[in-house]
């Protein structure tokens, strides 16, 4: 017996799709090892004919071309000599500007960022200021480069600066050595700040005590989960962390402190470096008031007088911390 057997265009389609629903099921393991042996089994089948094409069919459309002259020949290598100079005239001018490059970067590095700091210090200029008298804030101008944002401390000022872009959030701004405020807003070439005696104003500080000679005074520390009375010097004059917020009339405040640390006036408030982002500590204030709390004996509210006369600042710097690599 005779079989006869017809495979059509249509068993040829349901047979692909078979395969294919076949190798989705049996995943990418087996069907890219399939997919590469199938690649160099058409591969000849679908380039041969291209490649003979544009062989056979480059020759059969060269034009003839006439012999170059000793004249042409002698022109061309006066040319290739003379691109032979230039290309070496540029080599050296690429040499000396690397150079130069190097020397800018030396000088960049001298002016720059501060690297041992980890921040930069841009300067801004305050421009303007809020219209209604409880208004804490100014414009500043961005400085020389960009990078403001909010969160930035700076004085509670408008600055402006040279900078075409904002700033990252919680820039700090200090004016000579003492922290001004923090930004709050930002833009191209101005940014917005939040005096630190603002009433919106909060951050994290660390209150050191001066010891004076003369004038001593006695605290409580704990030792093995007691606590006990002893004179206050170096060796036990730890900071005490406080939050601090804006008093609204000039002043700061630390509004819940610890009686038994006995704070007092003269004391030096200063803005937390690792909790408010900064390189080092910067000064806030000095301590002019201690008042206890009504409601609780054991706690103080601390008064602090800013070093600078925030209202009236007009030059300040924002600190901008460099990130290390890898660090958005």
């Amino acid at each position: 017996m005779r079989l006869h057997a017809a495979i059509s265009k249509r068993h040829l389609l349901v047979l692909l799709l078979f395969c294919s629903l076949v190798m989705s099921f049996l995943g990418l393991g087996v069907a890219r090892p399939l997919r590469r042996a199938m690649a160099f089994v058409l591969a000849p089948l679908g380039d041969a004919p291209m490649y003979a094409k544009t062989k056979f069919g480059a020759r059969l459309n060269r034009e003839p071309t006439e012999p170059m002259t000793p004249d042409e020949a002698q022109k061309i290598r006066a040319e290739n000599a003379f691109l032979r100079k230039v290309s070496a005239y540029w080599q050296a001018r690429s040499e000396i500007s690397e150079r130069e490059n190097a020397g800018l970067k030396n000088f960049q590095g001298t002016y720059g960022p501060i690297r041992d700091m980890a921040c930069e210090l841009i300067s801004a200029r305050v421009v303007g200021a809020g219209a209604l008298p409880y208004d804490r804030t100014r414009v500043l101008s961005s400085g020389s480069r960009g990078g403001i944002k909010s969160g930035m401390p700076v004085t509670t000022q408008d600055l402006t600066t040279k900078l075409s872009k904002s700033l990252p959030p919680r820039l700090a701004a200090v004016s000579s050595s003492s922290l001004v405020g923090r930004i709050v807003d930002s833009g191209a070439f101005t940014a917005r700040l939040q005096l630190v005696t603002d009433l919106n104003f909060q951050m994290k500080g660390v209150i050191r005590r001066v010891v004076v000679p003369g004038k001593q005074r006695m605290v409580t520390v704990t030792e093995d989960g007691m606590p006990r009375q002893t004179l206050l010097d170096v060796s036990n004059n730890t900071p005490i962390k406080v939050l601090v917020t804006g008093g609204g009339s000039g002043l700061v405040i630390a509004p819940d402190v610890k009686e038994y640390h006995k704070v007092r006036e003269g004391d030096l408030l200063l803005a937390s470096a690792e909790a408010e982002n900064l390189p080092v500590e910067i000064r806030v204030g000095t301590v002019v008031k201690v008042e206890t709390d009504k409601k609780d004996p054991r706690r103080v509210k601390v008064y602090v007088k800013p070093h600078t006369d925030v209202a009236n600042v007009r030059d300040v710097f924002i600190v901008s911390p460099i990130l290390s690599k890898g660090r958005d």
